[in-house]
């Protein structure tokens, strides 16, 4: 019985300790590049001014990038997210279905808004600023990058 109360006790403490954290501290926005084989990803600062790159999932599952990228939510206290579609074109693309897909997906799993913004040419804008940079393997950041023009742009129109 006693155990069960300490346990009790140590949840409400964690609660209480993660709710004020996020009254306290400004919370962070997550930026999506998503793409079939990998997800870039980006966040900004607590002021929401700089966006900075982040991460690449490998996507090796729609469950299990959702997965990994709740924990982040979490992790890194994120109240909002941005995720990249291409707009623009008269008829949907294919990327444009299988990204809006993982967004209906995405929805179900998290309790946050999810903005969707235009993302079209950001990868071939990513590859160049990445090599204006000198950075060597493009390969490996350039979701990442990508992800981080998205979530610039976002950030520039005042969200």
């Amino acid at each position: 019985m006693r155990v069960m109360l300490k346990l009790s006790w140590l949840k409400i403490q964690l609660w209480l300790w993660r709710i004020s954290n996020k009254i306290l501290y400004k919370m962070r926005i997550l930026s999506i590049d998503y793409g079939e084989k990998r997800i870039g990803l980006a966040v900004c600062d607590k002021k929401e001014v700089l966006a900075s790159r982040f991460l690449t999932l490998e996507n090796k599952s729609l469950e299990k990038s959702i997965e990994e990228i709740k924990k982040i939510i979490l992790e890194e206290n994120v109240k909002k997210i941005v995720v990249g579609i291409p707009i623009g074109f008269k008829n949907k693309s294919e990327q444009t279905r299988i990204i809006e897909k993982f967004i209906s997906k995405l929805k179900k799993n998290v309790s946050i808004p999810i903005i969707r913004i235009n993302e079209i040419f950001t990868s071939k804008m990513a590859k160049k600023n990445l090599r204006e940079a000198g950075v060597k393997d493009v390969k490996k950041v350039i979701d990442q990058e990508a992800a981080r023009i998205i979530l610039e742009s976002y950030l520039e129109k005042g969200n």
